[in-house]
């Protein structure tokens, strides 16, 4: 071997250890947090064990009661008391509303039907705690009520199967049940209500379902609200 040669072989095992260092330490650098990383993984914690706190009594600032009593709740609730809606997930994703929220047969229809397939699954439209899961068989079937941090309750009706059980804390988009014809129900479909304090408030004027989506990222019940007054913002 020359020393030509042997020029070229250092400089290629050179090149290559500092081609390898730079890669290793851009290895290193992509998996080791940056300051921010670290900061947002934190804050991520807390908010973690905030919520678990929360979860634990949700919206515990306005109600006073915890009972498997649909219509029960106790509690007050402050003037302009705004909804946090974001970090929501959408209980189907069937855009098709069958029955509106209003007068019908005589009654008034406190949510919406959403069309659903036996067997479609169904998901927590937030975090929460179950706090009633029963069977109905004049009205709702088998029926999921979620109360959430937020002050919203969700109820989940006409279930084929309900998959979580009373006092059971879930997240956002878990399944809690599968699409059913149970109870005073003429054919498969998703009975889904929003409510605070007991009063049903159109799940329309929150959730957007054609979309996907919630409507916006607040919604505010004024001081009237006892009496059926409502305003969104």
């Amino acid at each position: 071997m020359n020393l030509t040669t042997i020029k070229k072989t250092i400089g290629i095992v050179a090149l290559t250890l500092v081609s390898t260092s730079s890669f290793a330490q851009d290895m290193i650098a992509r998996q080791a947090p940056s300051d921010k990383r670290l900061k947002d993984i934190h804050n991520v914690r807390l908010n973690t064990a905030s919520m678990s706190a929360d979860l634990n009594n949700p919206a515990a600032n306005i109600y006073t009661d915890w009972t498997d009593n649909l219509r029960s709740c106790t509690g007050s609730i402050p003037s302009n008391y705004k909804i946090d809606l974001r970090g929501f997930r959408m209980p189907t994703p069937s855009r098709k509303i069958n029955s509106q929220f209003g007068p019908r047969w005589g009654r008034q229809h406190e949510g919406l039907d959403i069309k659903v397939y036996i067997g479609d699954t169904i998901r927590a439209a937030f975090d929460g705690k179950v706090r009633i899961c029963k069977y109905n068989g004049g009205g709702y079937g088998y029926y999921i009520v979620i109360r959430h941090p937020n002050g919203l309750e969700t109820l989940y009706g006409h279930l084929s199967k309900q998959i979580v059980k009373k006092d059971q804390i879930v997240r956002a988009g878990e399944p809690i049940g599968l699409g059913g014809n149970t109870g005073k129900s003429s054919g498969s479909h998703l009975h889904f209500e929003t409510r605070v304090l007991g009063q049903p408030i159109n799940p329309a004027l929150l959730f957007d379902f054609v979309n996907q989506d919630i409507v916006s990222d607040y919604y505010v019940v004024n001081s009237g609200f006892s009496k059926g007054n409502v305003a969104n913002k």
